[in-house]
């Protein structure tokens, strides 16, 4: 398999950091997007000729047009830009919700939206999206959350059937809790060892955009526990 251009949003976080191993030691080129100046550490200890790194706020549709326009080639977009917030129904003011909205589902739109001409110049473009198990089935206190990912699964299923006439695919996977640092401190009671590692997520997308996964599309993949 020849050199992809790979896009990942969100690709210095605890997530992102993951994916973004995982499609380096596949030998692709990855172009990591976040709002950090410099990305961090984690970016300045990645190997340079597979790297490039792009401060950018993916929520500005301007500059995401902008950005897509210095690119020659885009294979894979992957979008994990999100956030999460908790609390009753009631006390969920439109703020929030729209918090919600812009960080799970708008970004993911603008993004896709701006690359999808370069996606369908190449031989087998691939779009996946990161949803949520509370998309599927809902939850207690996390209602804005919950409504802003099942509008990312919604997306995802509307692109698939808008683009099956293409070579271009998308999926989402929708993942339980995510072991990281910040999920762990923030439920120090909960069994950790039960939730899903960035790397297990990792490699369900880096699948997803794969050459055998041509003939999956609209795709809403569990990836609830380790066994």
């Amino acid at each position: 398999m020849t050199q992809r251009s790979v896009i990942i949003t969100g690709g210095t976080g605890a997530l992102g950091r993951g994916v973004v191993k995982r499609f380096l030691q596949a030998g692709d080129h990855v172009h990591i997007l976040d709002q950090a100046p410099n990305g961090g550490a984690f970016v300045q200890q990645l190997p340079a000729e597979q790297v490039t790194y792009h401060a950018l706020n993916v929520l500005d549709a301007d500059a995401v047009k902008t950005w897509t326009q210095t690119l020659q080639q885009a294979d894979v977009l992957v979008n994990i830009v999100g956030g999460f917030n908790a609390g009753s129904f009631a006390e969920t003011d439109l703020k929030t919700l729209d918090h919600m909205l812009d960080l799970n589902l708008r970004s993911g739109f603008i993004m896709t939206q701006a690359l999808l001409p370069l996606l369908q110049q190449g031989p087998q473009g691939r779009i996946i999206n990161i949803g949520a198990r509370q998309a599927l089935q809902g939850g207690s206190g996390v209602s804005a959350y919950a409504m802003s990912k099942a509008a990312v699964v919604n997306l995802t299923q509307s692109l698939a059937q808008e683009l099956q006439t293409t070579k271009i695919t998308v999926n989402a996977v929708v993942p339980s809790t995510i072991n990281t640092p910040a999920n762990r401190e923030s439920m120090p009671d909960a069994d950790a060892d039960q939730w899903v590692t960035p790397e297990d997520l990792a490699h369900s997308i880096f699948f997803l955009a794969s050459p055998e996964a041509r003939a999956i599309s609209g795709a809403i993949l569990p990836v609830y526990h380790r066994a």
